[in-house]
């Protein structure tokens, strides 16, 4: 006994839908392939000084004009404007305090405008050409900025 013709014609449909969707799958590959080559393809958003409040953490901003590092022994951050060499050093309780220091490590370069909390109520945040850093619940405060730094 033979098959109907619309069996005939339903095998020939799925056929074609099938080989469609594989020239589309293939299509898809090939342009997300292209976009990671290109680098187009955004990576996974990473927080700096997320490893663990164990080793000292270094990071600028976007510019690399200022320099700073965390370190968690004892808990403070410095940080340092590398066009003037002014440098302030920031713990959990008290003022920020002017200090001679040399940054020559890069470290992590920040997104604009991440804020990085450390351990003990500590935070920073930058912008293209600057870095604040302060006490969460205290006074002490530090910017850094070619015009206008300032410590309190």
């Amino acid at each position: 006994m033979s098959l109907p013709r619309t069996g005939t014609m339903a095998t020939a449909t799925l056929v074609a839908c099938l080989t469609a969707t594989v020239t589309t799958l293939a299509g898809a590959r090939e342009l997300g392939a292209r976009a990671a080559a290109s680098g187009s393809v955004r990576a996974a958003e990473h927080f700096a000084c997320s490893e663990g409040p164990k080793r000292p953490c270094y990071f600028s901003n976007p510019r690399d004009t200022v320099r700073c590092v965390w370190t968690p022994a004892p808990n403070s951050v410095t940080c340092e404007l590398l066009a003037t060499k002014r440098a302030y050093r920031l713990r959990p309780t008290g003022r920020a305090k002017s200090v001679r220091v040399k940054l020559s490590r890069r470290g992590e370069r920040l997104p604009t405008n991440q804020i990085v909390v450390f351990p003990e109520k500590l935070s920073c945040q930058d912008s293209k050409t600057t870095m604040t850093c302060n006490q969460d619940e205290g006074f002490g405060e530090f910017r850094l900025a070619l015009h206008g730094s300032h410590s309190a």
